[in-house]
């Protein structure tokens, strides 16, 4: 197998966007290939996603961009795995540029969602999206109306809550910590500091969920350009996918049969890609986290390793998930702060620890930082893909 290199990176500012969806996905490709000093012609697979959950279907999207930058592809999919779908496209990507039937492959997303102000007003003319959001869930939970995995969520974290001890004030000081690091990324949506007093006194969504502790889906987009390392053109600033590893639970959103509060497969995943890339969990310098809500990110810095369960809040707390830390997690923001366009969201988690890998992260920057994680997830954590980036000049440049 070959080694496969992050070559070019690309994204939008996170937010709410006027833009045509086509138009965000063509200018995130082109700033890709301009990054990696590549051109069209070099380029032999596209993969990308829908556009989004509550917005109108389109189809031929991987197909639209072949014709709009030129490219004759070897792969072309468009691919549809919730949360984790761009990065499943990512793992496709790397196996076939690893096993050599293609050189180099665009991975894009581009998502603008209808604003749900314009669905309320007009509920009849939208209640085509209001009925596939309904098909998500399993007949048992789809009776019950379930269009949103809020509630989940929320019993995931009052289990957690009460089995380890966990006060409000310890999720509330995860989201202003991710405010935090979201205040030095200039393309992050939420601009505005946060405090403890802030997140416990905004609404409750329900409980223990409050307003600022959930994310809120965003529109955006990104790119990343994976090539093998003939095409590298800069091996200064190339980084390396060292691993990646998939795993799936035996569950469908809510576990009916297992503690609501642990996600197996987050762990097998995590496992996985440390034991074939070769690191520990303490090698990692820097790891972007998929965590929709305030409280989840806690259980998922635990379930990949980082910390004991039931101690990441007093980790929070004491510091070590921050510049200057142990760790550092999420220093885009996270899904909480820099943003949650949830089909573009792992691209955005790949662009920040290579970013950080090439010392281009600016004040979010962690000094000397040489191996980063990324950890994706779907639905309701019932699947998971972590990987394991670095700087090493690997199998291509023999140092194996």
């Amino acid at each position: 197998m070959r080694d496969v290199y992050v070559a070019g990176v690309g994204m939008t500012d996170i937010g709410w966007h006027e833009r045509d969806p086509h138009e965000m996905g063509a200018r995130v490709c082109s700033e890709a290939l301009r990054d990696a000093g590549i051109l069209p012609s070099q380029v032999e697979g596209l993969l990308s996603t829908p556009h989004g959950y509550m917005a109108d279907t389109r189809k031929m999207i991987t197909q639209r961009m072949a014709d709009y930058l030129g490219i004759e592809c070897g792969l072309m999919l468009d691919i549809d795995s919730g949360g984790n779908s761009t990065s499943v496209a990512m793992h496709i990507a790397c196996d076939r540029i690893g096993e050599g039937r293609i050189d180099s492959c665009l991975v894009f997303a581009s998502q603008r969602e209808i604003p749900p102000k314009q669905i309320r007003g007009d509920i009849l003319g939208h209640f085509h999206l209001i009925k596939d959001a309904n098909s998500l869930y399993d007949s048992y939970q789809a009776a019950y109306g379930v269009i949103s995995p809020l509630p989940f969520y929320a019993m995931a974290i009052q289990r957690y809550m009460r089995l380890h001890g966990i006060e409000a004030e310890d999720i509330a000081r995860v989201a202003v910590l991710l405010r935090e690091h979201a205040l030095r990324h200039p393309q992050a949506a939420y601009k505005e500091p946060l405090t403890v007093e802030d997140v416990l006194q905004s609404k409750i969504l329900t409980p223990p969920i409050h307003r600022h502790e959930s994310s809120e889906m965003h529109d955006g987009a990104a790119a990343l350009l994976l090539t093998c390392g003939d095409l590298v053109q800069d091996k200064g600033r190339a980084v390396r996918i060292a691993a990646m590893r998939e795993a799936h639970d035996a569950t469908s959103f809510i576990p009916y049969h297992a503690e609501i509060s642990r996600f197996p497969c987050v762990g097998r995943a995590a496992r996985g890609a440390l034991e074939e890339s070769g690191y520990a969990i303490a090698d990692i310098d820097v790891a972007e986290v998929y965590g929709a809500f305030a409280g989840m990110e806690p259980m998922m810095y635990e379930e990949l390793g980082f910390f004991p369960h039931g101690e990441a809040p007093a980790a929070v707390r004491e510091g070590r998930t921050t510049h200057g830390g142990d760790v550092l997690l999420n220093p885009s923001g996270g899904r909480l702060s820099l943003g949650h366009p949830a089909y573009v969201t792992p691209l955005l988690e790949f662009i920040e620890i290579t970013r950080q890998l090439r010392g281009d992260a600016g004040e979010r920057q962690r000094p000397g930082a040489s191996v980063g994680l990324v950890h994706t997830e779907q639905g309701f954590i019932n699947g998971s893909i972590v990987a394991v980036l670095d700087r090493r000049q690997g199998r291509d440049a023999g140092a194996r």
